[in-house]
């Protein structure tokens, strides 16, 4: 190794060690998304400026939260992010995901369209593809699963009413939110996500379980197809 590489390593270790000490003293308390992400990545490239890649997910993703949930095919396409960073960066993301729903999911009760869409809205953030999920509540409208059901356009191919009906009875439900993330920009329901949504609604009312709201989510936003009266059919 060249003395001018040693010195370029030897001072990506100091600024290592010192992110680590301060780290330690105060958590990430001042750190910005780029620092964070550098020591995060730290524990996978070693002998390496990490910087640059860290700006360079900032800059193809928009921020650190969705960066942590950014999937892995996504995450290895960005410079300098090998498979290993690529799967640290996203098990970040889906503990973080997993904790909160193990921390909540037991004792929460959805009683309004506000807290319902602020529930799954957080599960549409950094997705690039179309995804489909189904909120099951107990009669007093407590939260008892939220399955994902498929990946890919939601229509009666890739989520038959079969399997949409079976996922309501197992988990016991009373009734159910379906909802389903646009990866265009818009949260506008199609014709065919009116169609779906109005076909769903009989299939589980044959098994009486009641389909309370077709929910869109896009990046961590939401639209309550019940709310704008896109249900009344």
């Amino acid at each position: 190794m060249e003395l001018s590489e040693k010195k370029a390593e030897s001072l990506h270790a100091g600024h290592r060690q010192r992110m680590l000490a301060s780290y330690l003293r105060t958590g990430l308390e001042g750190f910005s998304d780029v620092e964070t992400l550098e020591l995060l990545l730290g524990y996978a490239i070693s002998r390496r400026d990490v910087n640059p890649i860290a700006h360079a997910l900032l800059d193809e993703f928009g921020d650190l939260h969705r960066v942590l949930n950014a999937p892995i095919q996504q995450l290895v396409k960005v410079s300098g992010v090998g498979e290993r960073s690529a799967v640290l960066i996203h098990l970040v993301g889906e503990l973080w995901t997993k904790s909160e729903s193990i921390r909540f999911g037991k004792n929460v009760f959805l009683r309004n369209t506000q807290e319902l869409g602020s529930y799954l809205a957080l599960r549409s953030v950094g997705l690039r593809e179309e995804r489909a999920w189904l909120l099951s509540l107990d009669a007093k409208c407590k939260v008892i699963e939220c399955r994902e059901l498929c990946r890919g356009s939601v229509n009666a191919v890739n989520l038959p009413f079969r399997k949409l009906v079976e996922a309501a009875l197992l988990a016991n439900a009373s009734s159910v939110v379906l909802a389903h993330n646009h990866t265009t920009g818009t949260m506008i329901p199609s014709l065919e996500d009116v169609e779906y949504t109005r076909d769903a609604r009989r299939a589980l009312a044959m098994v009486d379980v009641v389909l309370t709201d077709h929910v869109i989510l896009c990046d961590g936003s939401f639209l309550s197809m019940r709310a704008s009266q896109m249900m009344e059919f």
